[in-house]
């Protein structure tokens, strides 16, 4: 079942019919992945001088945009890269090895050797020409040039995870595998168009593997299938809304590549932040016959959702589920479900549509189901006359009397600007009376009250991509006495991640300084997502040094043996990054 969902994903890439990609970017005659990539030095992926070594190597993947694949920090003296491949997904198709891939240009480490000796000749005026040489930066395109900024999220957390000076050992046992994904993918904050271009990129990623382990095989004279390096993925991007069970199609295809051996590759581990939306007010749990305000806000060009995921149930949908949802300054609607993927319109007194509430019941891998919902509202500021809007201000949304007994999870999407990206969206959130943020003396509430009787809750509300059984999900926490920052999300347990790393330098200190995307750039940047990269390269080096954790639980047991600080959850430290100053 899941081959076949991910297989139809792969159509919709192909297709793309959400117009994510530039139509110059499609490959118009796909071909098969062959041979010679072993033996053609122009198509290999690694010069023999930047192979790791086939006992002590381990892959880094990165999955992110404006990755800077031409940065010192990912070279080894004289200019030899250790980016085995890098797929630019919304480039200008322009044929050479990523003959096989749906859309954009592949570069490997000789090519882009090549081009930072055209720089080291004077042949390109710099390492920023590179990108425009390469193709993969091109101003004369309609899309947000985002490997232009200085100090992209993509090359913070590259670096941070497989940055290594030059001249450092173990670089060499680190390759980069890396994709950038397409700015209309990182653009768009709540997730719709994400989940196949990232799906791509994981099979991206583990087809170089597999070929970068045989191309170990036939340079140093070793039998096929002898050398099966390790891979660890790095995904730092996530959602705020969703069922968070495991059960989407990316959750449930992270697990199933974590969880069969291949026999010509290592074990793949997958890497993502916890999330940071602690103290954002996008998270709720109701009962039957219970609402919660929902405060839209006014001038948002864009929709607006929330979504509800109720209780996990044996049999099928009975038609028990059903929202209601109360505009302001008028009355109650409440759904009439009876089938899948039915929606309901709401509308104003004149009959206008103001927004639609989706039925959205899943079936999970043990047979049972979940009911969900998802409600949309259209933008409270329409970009022409004509277009539907709806009116900001507090909307509520609840449980209909009579729906299945049980907990019905309830969380705004995310619909924050994302930086250099236009501005045209307003974050919604959740407003709840019993709910407080601080307490008298102004000091942040980190945690949720006992018996305070709000429904709006903290815990819980992390990142919705990782809500599967393997992953691991990486928290942070202030360099300056190792406590959870306030915005990381917990885990429903009140625990930051399965484990923690600093990102803050103190409480009063946000952020860390990171590298930025050329080789002596750098900037002040936070989140979990920068937490996540620094546990990639830790569980990276443990894989390369022999350590073999079979599972999430294992993984978090070897973290609590290296710890600084080893209980509730481990936090490691120490991992390469600048110094404070």
């Amino acid at each position: 079942m899941i081959a076949l969902a991910i297989m139809s994903a792969f159509e919709d890439f192909v297709n793309d019919p959400a117009g994510v990609l530039p139509d110059d970017a499609m490959n118009p005659d796909p071909q098969e992945l062959d041979d010679s990539d072993l033996d053609d030095p122009a198509l290999a992926y690694l010069e023999d001088a930047a192979l790791p070594d086939p006992d002590r190597g381990c892959i880094l993947a990165v999955i992110d945009d404006a990755i800077p694949f031409a940065h010192e920090r990912l070279t080894l003296p004289g200019g030899v890269s250790r980016v085995a491949a890098f797929w630019a997904q919304d480039a200008a198709f322009a044929g050479g090895p990523g003959l096989d891939l749906p859309s954009g240009i592949e570069l490997r480490g000789p090519a882009i050797g090549q081009l930072l000796q055209q720089v080291a000749a004077g042949a390109l005026p710099g390492e920023d020409a590179i990108y425009r040489a390469s193709g993969v930066l091109d101003f004369r395109r309609d899309s947000t040039p985002s490997t232009a900024y200085s100090d992209p999220h993509g090359a913070a957390v590259a670096l941070l995870a497989a940055g290594f000076a030059p001249q450092d050992p173990a670089g060499r046992d680190h390759p980069l595998i890396a994709v950038n994904l397409p700015p209309r993918i990182t653009e768009d904050s709540m997730g719709t168009l994400a989940p196949v271009s990232i799906l791509a990129s994981i099979l991206f990623i583990i087809t170089r593997a597999r070929r970068l382990c045989r191309l170990v095989e036939a340079r140093r004279g070793l039998s096929a299938g002898s050398v099966r390096l390790p891979v660890v993925i790095n995904l730092s991007f996530g959602l705020t809304a969703g069922a968070r069970d495991g059960s989407s199609l990316l959750e449930r295809f992270m697990d199933a590549v974590s969880a069969v051996a291949a026999a010509d590759l290592g074990p793949v581990h997958f890497v993502l932040p916890t999330g940071n939306n602690r103290q954002s007010r996008l998270f709720a749990r109701l009962k039957p016959g219970e609402d919660i305000g929902w405060r839209i806000q006014p001038d948002d060009r864009t929709i607006t959702p929330i979504e509800i995921w109720g209780p996990v149930h044996d049999g099928p949908p009975d038609g028990r589920f059903q929202i209601t949802v109360t505009p302001p300054g008028l009355a109650p609607t409440t759904t009439a479900f009876t089938a899948p993927w039915q929606y309901s319109l709401l509308t104003g007194a004149d009959g206008a549509e103001l927004g639609r509430a989706y039925y959205t019941p899943r079936l999970l891998e043990n047979g049972r189901w979940r009911e969900g919902a998802t409600v949309i509202v259209n933008p409270t500021c329409p970009q022409f006359p004509g277009e539907p809007w709806a009116m900001p201000g507090e909307w509520r949304v609840g449980i209909a009397p009579g729906s299945l007994d049980g907990v019905y999870e309830t969380s705004v999407q995310r619909d924050e600007v994302i930086r250099g990206f236009p501005r045209e969206a307003r974050q919604s959130w959740l407003h709840d009376p019993a709910y407080r943020a601080e307490d008298e003396a102004g000091r942040p509430i980190l945690s949720d009250p006992p018996a305070s009787g709000a429904r709006v809750v903290r815990d819980g509300a992390f990142n919705t991509y990782a809500g599967g059984a393997r992953p691991i999900r990486a928290g942070a926490v202030e360099a300056a006495g190792l406590s959870l920052t306030s915005y990381c999300s917990t885990l429903g347990d009140g625990q930051g991640g399965d484990c923690l790393l600093p990102v803050d330098r103190s409480h009063g200190l946000s952020g860390m300084i990171v590298r930025g995307r050329a080789s002596g750039g750098f900037s002040i940047q936070a989140g979990t997502s920068l937490a996540a990269p620094q546990f990639a390269r830790w569980l990276a080096a443990r894989l390369a040094a022999g350590d073999a954790p079979a599972d999430r639980g294992a993984i978090r047991t070897l973290a609590q043996l290296h710890a600084a600080q080893p209980n509730p959850t481990p936090v490691l430290d120490g991992i390469d990054r600048f110094l404070p100053f």
